[in-house]
């Protein structure tokens, strides 16, 4: 059994690389209803949604409007749509957004801002153009339209976005105290500047990462082994493992598991796909591609 779903990833060069971690280009080949898990990781996200809406569960299933600001999260969220699936979400690597969408990261962990709030009319009027494009044409006009909108002015600054490099490329094996270090800010002072710029303190953000990341590889097997898993990720046990787990997801290891679907994914009951944001990969059961552009 093949997934309705289909997914490509399209990481920017250039420089918006900087910023931009990824356009994932997500459809449906068929009206059905799908959920998605997302791990968070302190990405802001921006769906940009040409087919129905989509609805993220957890709140409340508030409706993310197509250029919606969706901010930090602090915990795993369920993203649904019911109907017909055809969107580009704009992730933003943590601290980034703020350069495109001048909001305070604070104010917005765990909200959602309304497009109208954020964008101007004219980048509003000029995303809705792109919906009879195809994927390619698209994403580049997406990135015309967000260098249109850098401001350097509200840049993190080079030690918050190489903390951020160090905890991802480290997939959260990093201690506060030991990035602070690399990064030669005092704890306090890092701790400040990812309050600021990411939203979200370095602690909970390397949390996220590891357990994104750890997740991403148990869904590649059969019978994931959660005690090797957990000595691999750096837990001291597995049990320290199913707490964050469930702190961060609201579920358990084996509950991840036990509603996988056939093709490496997690089913959540009476959907058809859920897909698990985790750290460096991306798939589903028909699709799976990463392909830089060049900008």
């Amino acid at each position: 059994m093949l997934s309705p779903l289909t997914m490509a990833v399209y990481r920017p060069a250039g420089r918006l690389g900087l910023y931009v971690r990824a356009f994932t280009v997500i459809a449906a080949t068929q009206s059905a209803g799908v959920s998605v898990l997302d791990f968070g990781r302190g990405d802001v996200l921006v769906p940009v949604c040409f087919g129905d809406p989509v609805l993220i569960e957890d709140w409340g299933d508030a409706e993310a409007r197509p250029a919606a600001v969706v901010g930090p999260r602090r915990h795993a969220v369920w993203v649904r749509s019911e109907g017909t699936v055809d969107q580009v979400n704009i992730s933003f690597f943590p601290g980034a957004a703020g350069v495109f969408v001048g909001l305070a990261m604070p104010e917005l962990v765990d909200k959602m801002a309304a497009p109208e709030d954020v964008w101007p009319r004219d980048f509003l009027d000029a995303v809705a153009e792109l919906e009879p494009l195809p994927t390619q044409q698209r994403i580049s006009g997406l990135a015309s339209l967000l260098l249109g909108r850098l401001e350097p002015r509200r840049d993190p600054g080079p030690q918050v976005r190489e903390a951020v490099r160090l905890i991802r490329a480290s997939r959260g094996r990093v201690t506060v105290r030991g990035l602070a270090g690399q990064v030669n800010l005092s704890v306090s002072q890092l701790e400040r500047s990812f309050t600021r710029h990411v939203g979200l303190g370095p602690k909970l953000l390397a949390r996220q990462t590891r357990l994104s990341a750890l997740a991403a590889e148990a869904m590649t097997c059969a019978s994931p082994c959660w005690a090797w898993l957990a000595a691999k990720y750096g837990y001291a046990d597995q049990a320290h493992l199913a707490r964050d787990f469930r702190e961060l997801t609201g579920l358990p290891p084996s509950g991840l598991a036990a509603e996988r679907w056939p093709a490496r994914h997690g089913c959540r009951a009476g959907l058809g796909v859920t897909w698990c944001h985790a750290d460096l990969t991306s798939r589903t059961g028909s699709h799976e591609v990463f392909q830089p552009i060049k900008l």
